[in-house]
């Protein structure tokens, strides 16, 4: 079915490369509202920084949930942080009116549903994206290295350290509905290719992971469990060989309160390889979070072996 999806979308477009093509006016207005609420929501409305539980984001790292609910200052944002909120915004606009463009039934969208929880009131809340043939999607955005290298590899290298939390996400949506999780609906940011992403069809275990994760994190944070960071530092790798340095686990490097949860203990630094000269082996370096770098010559020695 997820293939049907997909398969009119690329009809729909290829049509659409070679003569006009049949969308209503309605949809039309409907998608420029949506572009309307997208620019308002991200240069006219108050960003709301407070700390909530949300759907869309208790499967995170329960140490990162902590730093933000305990007020820990976050990195600053970049100033093209919000284009990419808005690319976002839009590409959801853009899926959805391809989706109902092509023909694909849409039974719902951005649906609030809760989940009963003791710890809430009004239990635990959230917005889904998309409802189609029973089946509840996520539309993501993605940059082309994400798309290649983790939506295109299938749902096991998505769910893999999930540090946004979206497998979560997507099983607390669907079981608040008592429907199956569709998985998630994806757009390569740099070059439009889509795909879609499908948990396996039987996904039992998935879907009781997804939730349990949900209810740990929900019981630590209303009970106060003390913080612990959940992860640790890793060897570093050049060419597959050990260098002798130390760096953050690739879910720390994501994390906005990486600062403020390693503080003196970690160093942004350009790849730190050197060959026996004590050049760096590369000509453009990547740079990465260090939490210790040996010296040149034990670096190097390792390099060698």
């Amino acid at each position: 079915m997820n293939i049907d999806i997909l398969d009119k979308i690329k009809h729909f477009l290829v049509q659409a490369e070679k003569s006009p093509v049949p969308l209503s006016e309605e949809l039309i207005e409907q998608f420029g509202e949506d572009c309307k609420k997208a620019i308002r929501k991200q240069f006219k409305e108050k960003r709301d920084t407070s700390f909530r539980v949300r759907m869309s984001g208790i499967g995170k790292p329960l140490c990162q949930l902590q730093m933000e609910k305990s007020g820990a200052k976050r990195e600053e944002m970049p100033y093209n942080s919000k284009l990419r909120f808005l690319f976002g915004d839009m590409i959801e606009a853009i899926t959805m009116l391809l989706l109902k463009a092509s023909g694909t039934t849409v039974d719902s969208e951005q649906k609030q549903v809760s989940k009963p929880s003791k710890y809430f009131e009004t239990g635990l809340t959230g917005t889904y994206d998309v409802e189609i043939d029973n089946k509840i999607y996520d539309i993501k955005s993605a940059s082309d290295w994400s798309f290649k290298n983790k939506f295109s590899m299938g749902f096991d290298a998505v769910v893999d350290k999930d540090v946004f939390g979206y497998k979560s996400q997507g099983y607390l949506y669907a079981d608040a509905e008592n429907k199956k999780f569709g998985g998630w609906i994806v757009v390569n940011k740099s070059t439009g290719e889509m795909c879609i992403v499908s948990p396996p069809k039987n996904d039992a275990e998935h879907r009781k992971e997804a939730l349990k994760v949900a209810e740990d994190n929900i019981k630590a944070l209303m009970e106060n469990k003390p913080f612990e960071r959940c992860f640790t530092d890793i060897e570093e790798k050049y060419r597959n060989k050990l260098t002798g340095n130390r760096v953050l686990d690739s879910v720390c490097s994501f994390c906005s309160f990486k600062q403020e949860c390693w503080g003196d203990k970690i160093e942004y630094l350009p790849q730190q390889v050197f060959d026996s000269e004590g050049k760096p082996r590369s000509k453009s370096p990547r740079y990465y979070w260090y939490t210790h770098v040996a010296d040149r010559g034990n670096n190097n020695d390792k390099e060698k072996e």
